[in-house]
């Protein structure tokens, strides 16, 4: 197949933009030509062989702006003579859309209760409404971001389809060397340590991982972006702040536990990749992953709830772990991706079928 890919950007960055770009080569892989549309690409990344990059302007005056024209010439995918066109943010013109980030709706009733009076919110509602309604299908990572689709935009549950993500067993993996070099390099030293690992870290919890490390006196670093990085480095000045990373792989190790005290969740990858290194981790409720975790997982919503489950983490050692990486081992990148490629054959088929009649 012919098969174009939507997203703003083409990074390692994000949980959504490392699964793109693991798909992109998954499906390059199978032998299926790729066509990349978007407005950002990481240099290393633009010369991967058997993917045909296609720029996206996009207006860089404010946010509402960048919204608006990235939806406005996303659209030119569903021009390009593509067989399947399959998007992944705020865009437009898709067969297929992976909805990653669940329902912008039900993140701004968890996160954001005045969105109503910001101009940029509203449009972003609309955008991610209207890229999950017109799409022919549309894929969610857990059952708890599809029922959002269906309650807040209304979409008919037999239109979406639940893929859990998988890992790279082989990239995540625990390695006692990579743990040893890492704690190293971040001047850690014997007794345990925390670590956060999250973009955008109003959503994602810093605050709370942060204070859940000051509670349990142990030092915590942060693998993740943020537009204000600035501020939260002056903010919590006791935490350690890698920025977001390409090799999330080398610090994972490092942790004793990983903490995600995420407001609002559709499946956060970070705590799959945690685990298949063999580190437990702690988050909240909300967080769709823990669909494909035992009952009894490591969750909280306070500080207090949070702090006790890294108590019990850090307490049950190595047996924990073991089972960490043994949960992650039954989740294998390979069957999400299986999955897709299903997918966008079937809305090919209906697109064909469609247009011989």
């Amino acid at each position: 197949m012919n098969i174009a890919l939507v997203h703003r950007r083409f990074t390692e960055h994000g949980g959504t933009e490392r699964f793109l770009v693991g798909l992109a080569r998954y499906l390059r892989e199978r032998g299926h030509e790729i066509h990349v549309y978007c407005n950002e690409v990481r240099p290393d990344l633009a010369d991967e062989p058997g993917l045909t990059f296609h720029h996206l302007p996009m207006i860089k005056l404010g946010m509402t702006a960048k919204i608006a024209s990235l939806y406005y010439t996303s659209n030119s995918a569903s021009r390009g003579g593509h067989d399947v066109v399959m998007g992944f943010g705020r865009t437009r013109g898709h067969d297929v859309f992976r909805c990653g980030g669940g329902a912008h709706a039900a993140y701004l009733e968890a996160c954001r209760p005045s969105w109503r009076r910001d101009l940029t919110a509203w449009m972003e509602r609309a955008f991610d409404r209207e890229a999950v309604m017109s799409a022919r299908m549309v894929i969610s990572p857990s059952q708890h971001a599809a029922d959002d689709l269906t309650r807040c935009y209304g979409l008919p549950p037999e239109r979406v389809r639940v893929l859990h993500n998988g890992v790279d067993t082989d990239r995540f993996r625990p390695d006692p060397q990579r743990r040893a070099a890492a704690r190293e390099a971040l001047g850690l030293g014997e007794g345990p340590a925390l670590a956060f690992f999250g973009t955008g870290f109003e959503r994602k919890g810093l605050a709370d991982a942060a204070a859940v490390a000051e509670t349990l006196s142990l030092p915590l670093f942060a693998i993740g972006h943020d537009a204000g990085l600035a501020r939260w480095q002056r903010r919590f000045p006791s935490v350690n702040f890698l920025g977001g990373v390409s090799d999330p792989e080398r610090w994972l190790p490092a942790a004793d536990a990983v903490l995600l005290p995420t407001r609002y969740e559709p499946y956060g990858n970070a705590c799959l990749e945690a685990m298949a290194c063999g580190v437990p981790a702690v988050t909240t409720p909300v967080n769709g992953v823990s669909e494909v975790f035992p009952v009894d997982w490591l969750t909280g919503t306070t500080v207090a709830e949070l702090t006790e489950a890294t108590r019990r983490a850090l307490d049950a050692g190595q047996l924990l772990r073991d089972q960490c990486r043994m949960a992650a081992e039954n989740l294998p990148r390979g069957r999400a991706y299986e999955g897709i490629e299903e997918t966008l054959t079937q809305a090919r088929t209906a697109t064909g079928t469609e247009e011989s009649t």
